[in-house]
């Protein structure tokens, strides 16, 4: 009785208002936090009357103010204030501080000073380096990724023995958590070996097509991360990664040919109107440098690409630097640009042998490296290379020993047959790309079926019943299950072009720990890419058929009017 009675124009009210408030919430919450700390500041830091400091405003203006030889580091100053009754009012005047670990156990003192620390990218922070700026907060937040690289160690010596304790040994509380943690390589790993809160981010924002994160999502995350899918009929006209055969030669630990190549890319996109941001990255740091001498010597004879490669060096973006770097792969995570240029630098020598030498990739955590790099871009990659196709082609084929984890090597390999796939799937055409390889084509013909872990008997007898009584082909499951347009109606003229969308509710909901909350941001999501979603409730379908039917029917005939494009 209580679905029958479910009325979707209510519904749809409901979620408008209160996507409104989300809004309006947002924006009080905004508001209260700044209104908090002012009201604190002019609490402690202002006379009665509010128009002059009082005593602790002024002793604060005195130890931030001084000048000359009297003047105090910010250690001194901070511990300064450690006496004040109620607290440091300059922890009032700059709640929130950012310093790297090593800034913030020298500065700060040994105490629970900040109510939560935070600590990001913590995969690179080492252990000794964050322990002692957790003893600053009260509570702690731990953000990173452990399929990123671990912090580097060049210079330190393995330590064996002592700290290799059988549990029975172990004495006291300090002594159990140091024969845990001894073999952790970072803060991240430390965090997840003790019982502690953890959440994750599923959704990727970075890339704003999913064949960018589609390698590393299969590779490395178990498929578990949403990429927000782009509206079909805005994909674009050329892969988002591109693969280039430089054919170089790979002596000293440089490869001049791959070289050249990347420079002429970056020349070719400096030219346009409005060029991207770029990063390049290449494996080693010879062939850093040798790209870097290159660009220097093609600028020197091009004082118009001079000019441009000045300005893309020193560019900057919104709120933050965006200028073109050249870095090795080791240098290069925390870095996002529009466009990334991988240059893989190995390749035969000059007699044509190629020796299966990968350097960095073939070490422990190789494949961490890999990740980073291959995840940079937001738009689009190019992989520049001179490993011969025979050779990454077979060795992407070959199975990994039982017990044992594929290293860097090998997942470059397989990079380089998806970039391919990835080209093949554009084809040499400027139409439209063809339908995804994991589509497949059941009958009745026209009916297009994307891979789903949630399928829904009702969408796929509706896309049959369209198709078959109203001649309206459609493609199931577009997109992936985070962020899924159950039904997207084809144009009868232009299958290669996309409608509408239809969304079906239930056979989702129970994924989602929020399902309104869910559902709002995943209609909000795909709203911003443009499309023309319609609704349908299944109770309000089970009552009145025809008329849903009649009103998305006339939805995709009104686009059948259009004229096709020349």
């Amino acid at each position: 009785p209580e679905l029958h009675r479910l009325d979707p124009t209510r519904i749809e009210e409901h979620f408008a208002r209160l996507h409104e408030l989300s809004f309006e919430k947002m924006a009080l919450e905004t508001h209260a936090i700044l209104h908090m700390w002012a009201g604190r500041q002019r609490s402690r830091l202002l006379a009665a009357t509010g128009t002059r400091l009082n005593g602790a405003g002024a002793e604060l203006r005195r130890r931030l103010m001084l000048r000359g030889r009297r003047a105090s580091r910010i250690r001194e100053v901070i511990h300064g204030g450690r006496d004040v009754e109620g607290g440091d009012p300059l922890f009032d005047l700059h709640p929130v501080w950012m310093t790297s670990p090593e800034t913030a156990a020298q500065i700060f003192p040994l105490e629970p000073l900040f109510d939560l620390v935070i600590f990001d990218e913590a995969s690179q922070c080492r252990l000794e380096e964050g322990v002692p700026v957790l003893c600053r907060g009260k509570g702690v937040v731990v953000a990173g990724d452990t399929k990123q690289l671990p912090p580097t160690r060049f210079f330190e010596s393995a330590v064996v023995g002592s700290r290799q304790e059988d549990a029975d040994e172990v004495g006291s509380e300090e002594g159990l958590f140091q024969s845990q943690q001894s073999e952790v390589e970072d803060l991240l790993g430390a965090a997840l070996n003790i019982e502690i809160e953890q959440s994750y981010l599923d959704v990727h924002y970075r890339s704003t097509s999913e064949e960018l994160i589609a390698f590393s999502n299969e590779a490395f995350y178990g498929a578990r991360l949403q990429a927000i899918p782009g509206h079909p009929n805005n994909r674009p006209n050329e892969p988002s990664i591109r693969l280039h055969h430089a054919g170089g030669i790979y002596e000293e630990r440089r490869n001049p040919i791959e070289a050249a190549a990347i420079v002429e890319l970056v020349r070719d996109y400096l030219r346009r109107e409005n060029p991207p941001s770029i990063g390049i990255a290449t494996f080693n740091l010879d062939q850093r440098d040798l790209i870097e001498e290159e660009l220097d010597r093609v600028a020197e004879e091009d004082p118009a690409f001079r000019m441009v490669l000045a300005a893309a060096r020193e560019r900057v973006g919104q709120g933050s630097f965006e200028g073109l770097f050249v870095k090795n792969l080791e240098n290069v995570q925390g870095d996002e640009r529009d466009v990334m240029m991988i240059g893989t630098t190995y390749g035969p020598n000059a007699e044509g042998r190629f020796y299966r030498r990968f350097g960095p990739l073939g070490r422990a955590g190789g494949e961490r490296r890999l990740n980073v790099l291959v995840t940079r871009a937001r738009l689009r990659v190019h992989v520049v290379t001179s490993i011969p196709p025979e050779v990454y082609r077979a060795e992407a084929q070959r199975a990994t020993p039982a017990g044992m984890r594929a290293n860097g090597a090998l997942y470059l390999m397989r990079y380089l047959v998806q970039a391919e796939r990835v080209a093949d799937y554009y084809g040499d055409t400027k139409r439209a790309a063809p339908e995804p390889e994991d589509a497949v084509a059941p009958p009745p013909p026209h009916v297009l079926v994307h891979h789903t872990g949630a399928p829904s008997a009702f969408v796929e007898h509706l896309a049959e019943l369209l198709l078959r009584n109203h001649g309206i082909p459609s493609m199931l499951y577009y997109g992936n299950d985070g962020f899924c347009v159950d039904l997207a109606f084809r144009h009868p003229a232009r299958p290669d072009e996309v409608t509408v969308g239809v969304v079906v509710d239930a056979t989702r909901y129970r994924r989602a720990e929020d399902r309104v909350e869910w559902d709002d941001f995943r209609r909000t999501v795909l709203g911003a890419q443009r499309w023309d979603l319609h609704r349908i409730w299944t109770p309000h379908f089970v009552r009145d058929p025809e008329g849903t039917v009649a009103r998305l029917v006339a939805a995709a005939r009104s686009y059948e009017q259009e004229p096709v494009p020349e």
